[in-house]
C-alpha cells in the first residue's frame, strides 16, 4: 500500500530562544554613525564653515576641507566610532510557534506575529515580525513591525529546526 501523500505536512510546536546578534548590531551602529555624521556635515558646509576655516587657517587643514577628503574621512571615523562600541549583552527574546500561531515575547506578555523571512543566505536571515492581525484584518495596539537578525553561528543548536519551522509554518 503506498503511502497518502495529499496532506500538507504542519510544522510541530517548538520554542527558539534567541539572543541578538552582535555583529548586525554593531553593523546598524556603523551605519547610524555614519549618517548622522554626514547629516552634520551637509549642514556645517551648506552653512560656509569649511569656507571660513579655509580663510581663518590656509594650513593642511584647510586643503582637507577643501578637497572633499576631510567630510568623507569624518564620515568613515564616525561610523567605525559607531561599530566599535561595546554591545551589552541582553536578555534572549522567546519566539514560539504553538503549532497554529507564531508569538514573540521580549519582555512583557507575549505578542502574537506573522513572521516573513525577507533574506536567507543559508547562515544568516533576517526576519521581519508583523503584529498578527485579527479576524477584521486591524492590528492590535502594538508596534506593526519588528526586524529580527539571525545567524547561524549565534544559533548553531537550534539553526536547522529554527529554519525549517519558519518555511513549514508559512505553508
Amino acid at each position: 500500500m503506498t503511502p497518502d501523500r495529499s496532506t500538507s505536512r504542519r510544522a510541530t510546536a517548538r520554542r527558539f530562544s534567541l539572543a541578538d546578534d552582535r555583529r548586525w548590531v554593531r553593523v546598524q551602529r556603523a551605519v547610524l554613525g555614519g549618517g548622522l555624521a554626514a547629516a552634520l556635515i551637509a549642514v556645517l558646509l551648506q552653512a560656509g564653515v569649511a569656507e571660513a576655516f579655509a580663510r581663518a587657517d590656509p594650513g593642511v587643514f584647510a586643503d582637507v576641507v577643501a578637497n572633499g577628503v576631510g567630510p568623507w574621512l569624518a564620515v568613515l571615523m564616525a561610523a567605525a566610532a559607531g561599530a566599535a562600541l561595546p554591545v551589552r549583552a541582553r536578555a534572549p527574546a522567546v519566539l514560539r510557534w504553538d503549532g497554529a500561531q507564531w508569538w514573540w515575547q521580549r519582555a512583557g506578555e507575549p505578542l502574537a506575529i506573522s513572521p516573513d523571512v525577507v533574506v536567507d543566505l543559508e547562515q544568516w536571515m533576517l526576519l521581519r515580525l508583523n503584529a498578527a492581525t485579527d479576524a477584521e484584518g486591524v492590528r492590535g495596539r502594538t508596534p506593526p513591525e519588528r526586524w529580527i537578525a539571525l545567524s547561524r553561528r549565534a544559533h548553531e543548536a537550534q539553526w536547522a529546526s529554527l529554519r525549517l519551522h519558519l518555511f513549514l509554518a508559512a505553508g
